[in-house]
């Protein structure tokens, strides 16, 4: 909820959607299509009220609270229903119960899609229940220009209803300032001098640093001295066709930095660094592997860039196996044999299945796809210049066969012993248990933070009243660090059974070598509630366990109670 938020605050501004440099927000895609089964791409999707309530519809509303007055509606169908075709969702919670004044828009060709559906006849069909159930603006099929005129005219859609979407479309507009300047962000001068400014380069730059996670650091061998010899290896050491992600669209090809070049940039001896592909992403190189080979043999410690292309990553290609190519993994085992030490540097867009000498390796960093910045914003953290700070949004799990997994499941009638590698007639799979190889949340530095214990003003929470909670964490370490103290909460008895955990608030603080900061959150009955049978919100008085920790499967609970109303 406060990401959505957030990122509707960065794209329309503080000033007003008629300040030149705001851009209208769209959230999407409504509703649950992260959800779909399988994780298959369009998958239908199928949940209770109270997962869609929960979980699935808060960050559409934060979105909405904050502002957001454009909402996209989702390709899958939900309970049956296609989303573009829900009345449910985009009239009678989108704006009876919301009260959302924009606009809602189709993803492309999604009301087209309720006949592939089996929920339109056919494009005459599709056109009036997308309309009448909200979708104001047709993306791309034409549907709407075709059959609103007869559609109305018949009286199969009401003039009221045409009138409505029509003058949600122009409110937009206006708020925008369109009326008064049509080719507003159309200044060829002012786009020459904005963007690549050197502010935006050097933004794109700390924003890719603050996003890489270290997952593993053993011997503190990350930060990376800067007179080592080092090999860069695999598919992505000099690539820069997979810097961006997917949807980049209109990126400056001259402005790409590669992971060789940002290295090379910060290294004492740009020489010192020998550079070789090895490998293809999914298809191995002829000779590739003994040409890495002899690029590493010289060198004091192997820094292996693989993972996944951006094309991977993108739209419909969900994957079976969310692992390293088999061809990268030979490569990773030749560089194995070698003896040295080494570090991975993963580019990918979703949690993936660390295994073999990729999961054994000393050093794991999640790279991800940071932008046109990424070769030096990944060498600002490897060398040292800025530690590492960002924590996991996903779980990596130990297999692929867990997907989907996420922190906050629910314990079961049978819960698993995390402990144990082996325990009969329990709710995990037979070749791992049931947690995450990294969960969510996690994220390390270079320093080495230690967790005091939990600290309660009280071990009672009224109902009307609040609870001071805090922590106290210690950077042991040499080096500065950044931690995200989480706060996570367990309610223990409920009406409807309940996550083991779930994130409640955050809070990062800097740390010198040797300091130590208390943090402290405030905890209202709000915070505790979830949605009940009925569809509403509910707050239940009981026990409740609380974890003040570094992510999700971290720390040891406190117990406090929520006392009920007199």
């Amino acid at each position: 909820n406060l990401l959505a938020a957030a990122r509707v605050r960065g794209f329309q501004g503080e000033k007003g959607l008629d300040d030149r440099d705001a851009v209208l927000a769209t959230a999407k895609h409504m509703a649950a299509y992260s959800a779909a089964v399988g994780g298959v791409e369009y998958n239908t999707t199928d949940m209770s009220e109270q997962t869609l309530r929960g979980v699935f519809l808060p960050p559409f509303k934060a979105a909405v609270d904050a502002g957001c007055l454009s909402i996209m509606s989702a390709f899958n169908d939900l309970n049956g229903v296609p989303a573009s075709g829900s009345r449910k969702l985009l009239t009678d919670i989108l704006r009876g119960e919301w009260g959302f004044e924009g606009f809602v828009v189709s993803d492309y060709t999604s009301e087209q899609e309720l006949i592939a559906h089996g929920f339109a006849e056919d494009g005459r069909d599709a056109a009036r229940l997308a309309f009448n159930a909200g979708v104001d603006v047709s993306m791309v099929s034409g549907l709407y220009l075709e059959h609103l005129p007869s559609l109305v005219a018949s009286g199969e859609v009401s003039m009221g209803r045409l009138d409505e979407a029509v003058r949600r479309v122009l409110t937009t507009k206006a708020a925008l300032g369109l009326f008064d300047d049509p080719y507003r962000g159309t200044d060829v001068a002012r786009e020459k001098a904005v963007v690549g400014s050197r502010d935006h380069i050097e933004l794109s730059r700390e924003a890719g640093r603050k996003s890489v996670v270290l997952l593993k650091n053993d011997n503190n061998l990350l930060p990376l001295n800067k007179s080592q010899k080092i090999a860069l290896v695999g598919p992505f050491a000099d690539d820069v066709d997979n810097v961006w992600g997917p949807w980049t669209i209109w990126g400056a090809p001259e402005r790409r930095v590669s992971l060789e070049a940002g290295f090379r940039a910060a290294m004492t001896d740009p020489q010192a660094l020998t550079v070789a592909r090895g490998s293809g992403v999914e298809t191995p190189l002829d000779g590739g592997i003994e040409e890495a080979v002899r690029a590493a043999e010289g060198a004091d410690v192997i820094v292996l860039a693989i993972g996944e292309s951006q094309k991977m990553s993108g739209e419909a290609q969900s994957r079976t196996e969310i692992v390293v190519p088999a061809p990268q993994m030979a490569l990773v085992d030749a560089m194995a044999a070698l003896n040295k030490p080494m570090v991975v540097l993963l580019r990918n867009g979703r949690a993936l299945a660390l295994e073999g000498n990729v999961k054994n390796a000393q050093a794991v960093v999640v790279t991800w796809f940071l932008g046109e910045q990424m070769g030096h914003a990944v060498a600002d953290v490897i060398f040292g210049a800025h530690g590492p700070s960002a924590r996991l949004p996903i779980s990596f799990p130990h297999k692929s066969g867990q997907q989907p997994y996420s922190y906050d499941h629910k314990n079961t009638g049978r819960p698993a012993n995390p402990d144990l590698p082996v325990e009969e007639y329990k709710a995990r799979y037979r070749e791992t248990t049931n947690t995450a190889l990294y969960p969510f949340g996690f994220g390390l530095t270079y320093g080495e933070v230690v967790y005091g214990p939990v600290e309660m003003a009280s071990d009672q929470l009224p109902w009307n009243g609040t609870l001071d909670v805090a922590v106290t964490v210690t950077n042991r370490g040499a080096h500065a660090a950044e931690e995200l103290v989480q706060l996570y909460i367990h309610d223990r008895v409920a009406s409807l059974t309940q996550p083991g955990r779930l994130l409640k608030d955050f809070k990062r603080v800097s740390l010198r070598p040797g300091q130590s900061q208390t943090v402290r959150f405030t905890l209202n009955p709000r915070q505790l509630g979830f949605i009940g049978e009925d569809g509403a919100y509910r707050i239940e008085p009981g026990l409740f366990d609380l974890w003040l920790a570094p992510h999700a499967q971290g720390g040891s609970a406190a117990q406090f109670r929520l006392i009920g109303p007199a």
